[in-house]
């Protein structure tokens, strides 16, 4: 093949300790752990700024109005928010016998597809799974294509192993990093990088440079390769889709419950604060309002730790296809 058109032999890997806890944050952590986690840095922060006296929350100080005034309006406000995404998650669910029909039917073609290539009488409804069936077949028509060139056919024989081997050695790395009935935001993080685009863009390289000259054996092989890297672009689209549907659902559910416990909070630490005086000994009051702070803001945090997901996902799945935003190809680098 031709320089700058390679395959991409491998599915991206999270090294390093910086790398691996940025991973675990932004997208392959579970969502309460991270919110849980900011909600604990928080908590640990106003103790520490309280118990040094950087901040005022004795008798005659601005808590009591704070707590009183503005956290509740935007615990509320926050609340809302909530619900309001709740209604666009329901609005994406529901549809008309049309477009349902169509939806039933692309998703048909799909596994109909894969299912052909692999060979097998159905396909699984485990979305790791599927991914897994997709790429060990992808590997098994790689290897089936390197087998059937001549040997003694000169470069075109070694472009040929080239590409299938680079083909194969993706479709390994995909299957050995899937683990079974995992959750589908894990199963969409190994095909979240845009090696695919890459391995797309070099099949067409490879079909215009080598087609005419392939054996009928080698051209079905090749063909296969192509919808077989076409599924796992559509897999990759439909369990983004799948994955941020669940994802909002949980979040305004969440936020919907942590919501209504904030809000008592904050009504409970208003009243902690007379005109001249606390409720609570001065010893206890840091660790008393760190603690308020911490369940006032826990809406906030799990709002916050979920759009770290939906926004990394959608990011890195803007495109369809071998066409990938500069973007995607810096943060797959």
């Amino acid at each position: 093949m031709s320089e700058g058109v390679t395959t991409a032999s491998s599915v991206r890997n999270v090294d390093g300790v910086t790398e691996r806890a940025m991973h675990w944050l932004v997208l392959g952590g579970n969502r309460i752990a991270v919110a849980g986690v900011l909600v604990g840095v928080i908590v640990a922060v106003f103790f520490l700024l309280t118990r040094f006296g950087v901040l005022a929350i004795g008798p005659g100080s601005a808590a009591a109005s704070a707590f009183a005034s503005g956290l509740i309006s935007g615990t509320v406000t926050l609340v809302t928010i909530a619900l309001s995404i709740n209604q666009l998650v329901l609005s994406r669910v529901f549809g008309s016998p049309n477009e349902l029909s169509d939806q039933l039917g692309g998703t048909r073609d799909l596994r109909r597809t894969v299912r052909d290539h692999a060979g097998e009488p159905a396909v699984p409804n485990d979305p790791a799974e599927f991914l897994n069936l997709v790429a060990e077949t992808l590997t098994e028509r790689a290897n089936h294509l390197g087998s059937a060139v001549d040997d003694a056919d000169g470069d075109r024989s070694h472009a040929v192993t080239d590409y299938a081997e680079g083909i194969a050695a993706y479709g390994e790395s995909i299957a050995e990093r899937i683990e079974s009935q995992t959750a589908i935001v894990n199963v969409l993080a190994v095909v979240l990088g845009t090696e695919y685009a890459q391995n797309m863009t070099a099949t067409e390289h490879f079909r215009n440079e080598y087609g005419d000259r392939l054996s009928d054996d080698a051209s079905a092989e090749l063909a296969a390769i192509d919808d077989l890297l076409g599924a796992i672009a559509i897999t990759r689209q439909f369990f983004k889709t799948l994955s941020l549907q669940q994802d909002f659902a949980r979040l305004s559910r969440v936020v919907a419950y942590s919501g209504l416990v904030a809000l008592v909070a904050s009504i409970a630490m208003a009243l902690v604060y007379r005109p001249d005086s606390v409720t609570v000994p001065a010893q206890y009051l840091p660790l008393v309002f760190s603690l308020g702070i911490g369940v006032i803001v826990t809406p906030l945090a799990v709002f916050i730790a979920y759009v770290f997901r939906a926004a990394t996902i959608a990011r890195q799945t803007a495109s369809v296809g071998p066409f990938v935003p500069p973007e995607e190809r810096s943060e797959s680098g």
